[in-house]
């Protein structure tokens, strides 16, 4: 069951909780999306792909209220009839996907409990729908590796789902992860290679522990 809570101009949307539960369906979860709701509450669930703001994890550390992700998406999906998620079990945190030939390489060297690794595509497009798909099942995040990144990231723009970033470099990796909330990052085949991109997936699955 779904409810709607306003307090002020900010409206949120959540689950129906269990006792001692706060489920949101929030994009953004805020200290503002917090304040006031946590008496009595000791587990706050978030949607897999929502942004956590760093006040509203600070307030949860003080309230000694632990964070889960994915929970809340579950159930409401079960709620409209759809147990896909449920019966596929949680998704990993990293969706790996891409239209380069040794994608396929990825799979040997990246822990499977870290990242998912599809299967080549035909072309980038197909290689992007795989990530949102994959985001909107569950997944918290992806790294889509393409030959036309700028093109890929312009395309992803236009998915609200779909928060993307280019990353050309290593040292340009870490700027996008302190500066934008980002939840797919496009990388070209022309400039990385196997090591490089799994250094990258891997350094994006630890900077999403991190943050959850």
């Amino acid at each position: 069951m779904l409810a709607t809570l306003t307090s002020g101009a900010t409206t949120v949307t959540g689950v129906v909780p269990r006792p001692g539960t706060l489920s949101l369906l929030d994009r953004v979860v805020s200290l503002q999306s917090l304040k006031n709701r946590l008496s009595g509450i000791q587990l706050v669930e978030i949607e897999p792909s929502a942004v956590l703001t760093p006040a509203a994890r600070d307030y949860c550390k003080e309230l000694k209220v632990a964070i889960v992700r994915g929970s809340s998406v579950a159930r409401s999906t079960n709620a409209a009839g759809d147990s896909s998620l449920a019966t596929q079990g949680r998704p990993q945190r990293l969706l790996v996907a891409g239209s380069t030939s040794w994608i396929a390489s990825m799979e040997k060297q990246l822990c499977s409990k870290q990242a998912k690794v599809c299967e080549m595509t035909t072309d980038d497009a197909t290689a992007l729908r795989t990530i949102a798909d994959g985001i909107r099942n569950g997944h918290q995040a992806g790294v889509v590796i393409v030959n036309a990144p700028y093109a890929t990231c312009w395309q992803a723009a236009r998915d609200d789902r779909l928060r993307p970033g280019v990353v050309s470099s290593w040292p340009e990796l870490n700027g996008v992860l302190l500066e934008v909330p980002v939840n797919v990052l496009i990388l070209s085949a022309k400039t990385w290679n196997v090591p490089s991109a799994c250094n990258v997936a891997r350094r994006f699955f630890q900077h999403l522990h991190n943050q959850s």
